[in-house]
């Protein structure tokens, strides 16, 4: 017999990621049968919470349309016990944003598709009687590295419009405005506006406290490692490794080992023995496009650094390149990696109309 709370008792007992992602979707199925609207709206969005914050974001994008179908059919479908708040319209429009900040990482989305989506949710915005400061917001990563025009004209635009009950937390908002002006000049302007994410004066609405401040942490030792400083990008790296949970969250690994490479080619090594496998599964081409990057660097730096030219690694067979005896060619694991990286790179640039991937592509990390 169809019960909602034992959909939710048995998929909270899987393991964040891709088993739970198969237990909703069980659960979705369940509701869908019994036609019991707020929990196939439900289902869903959790979902979509699932693979945006947990996963690659693709199941996201193959459910979401089902829920935007399924609030147009039934606008006042009311919330289930586990949301506040009377209908579900609010809460499909708050995870409307994580679509459209992530609708930059995958080729399969034609440009004109991506629009239409921004286009819909501010259209969705307007009748709601949102502001548009989460659309501005959203447009702003969108364009980050498309057009630096757009993104500027998205950012200010954003500070610009009041806050309202669909804009995201302040201190998310915040770490928007600190990417902003580190990757814009502006770094005396960072530091100012980070005071209140390092003391927790802000954190996150989402509940996680480090989410806020481990995003923060992350564009930091972005900012060190795009700037050639060593020194204080290992001192980031240093700071996130200690909180493995949210390295995980952050997707953070990848450089982590490429800050690594440079510094400790033994630890590098160790952290791509426990990546290897999450690198291999992800779905999402903008994360292949970056982890496949740093390996081809982390490989090239480890072919220089060391005498033997092959190194023990105790793969599957699901990696494409596997041997049985676990001893591998570093130069076939540099070039393996950096034509992964190649290919997602040129789809991207196709998709986006510019060569920035490309681009990317041919950049190294220059330490001083």
């Amino acid at each position: 017999m169809y019960d909602s709370d034992e959909c939710i008792r048995r998929y909270n007992e899987l393991e964040h990621g891709k088993a739970r992602i198969e237990g909703i979707y069980d659960a979705i199925k369940q509701a869908d049968e019994n036609n019991d609207v707020p929990f196939q709206l439900y289902f869903r969005l959790m979902l979509c919470y699932e693979s945006c914050f947990y996963w690659d974001k693709l199941d996201m994008f193959v459910i979401f349309p089902q829920v935007l179908a399924l609030i147009d059919k039934y606008p006042d479908a009311p919330c289930t016990k586990y949301y506040s708040g009377e209908k579900m319209l609010p809460h499909v429009m708050w995870d409307y944003k994580w679509l459209l900040v992530d609708c930059t990482d995958f080729y399969q989305i034609p440009m004109e598709d991506c629009l239409k989506f921004y286009e819909d949710f501010k259209r969705r915005s307007i009748e709601c009687g949102y502001s548009l400061r989460s659309y501005y917001r959203s447009m702003f990563y969108f364009y980050e590295n498309i057009d630096k025009e757009k993104a500027e004209a998205a950012f200010y635009a954003f500070e610009k419009e009041p806050r309202d009950e669909n804009s995201d937390c302040r201190a998310c908002e915040r770490n928007t405005q600190i990417r902003f002006y580190l990757k814009n000049g502006g770094f005396d302007r960072a530091e100012e506006l980070a005071k209140d994410i390092e003391s927790f004066n802000l954190r996150c609405g989402g509940g996680d406290r480090y989410w806020a401040w481990g995003n923060m942490k992350l564009d930091y030792l972005q900012y060190y490692i795009n700037n050639g400083n060593l020194e204080k990008a290992l001192e980031y790296c240093r700071i996130l490794e200690r909180r493995k949970d949210l390295c995980n969250k952050l997707e953070v690994w990848d450089d982590l080992i490429c800050c690594y490479a440079y510094a400790d080619l033994g630890k590098a090594l160790r952290y791509y023995k426990q990546c290897w496998k999450r690198f291999q599964e992800d779905r999402n081409p903008r994360a292949i496009f970056r982890e496949s990057r740093k390996m081809s660097i982390f490989f090239k730096r480890l072919s220089e650094g060391r005498k033997k030219t092959t190194v023990k690694l105790n793969l599957d067979s699901s990696f494409p390149l596997y041997r049985e005896d676990g001893e591998y060619r570093i130069d076939e694991l540099q070039d393996y990696y950096y034509r992964r990286a190649y290919d997602v790179a040129v789809k991207l640039d196709e998709r986006n109309g510019c060569g920035y991937y490309v681009e990317m592509l041919g950049k190294e990390p220059e330490f001083t």
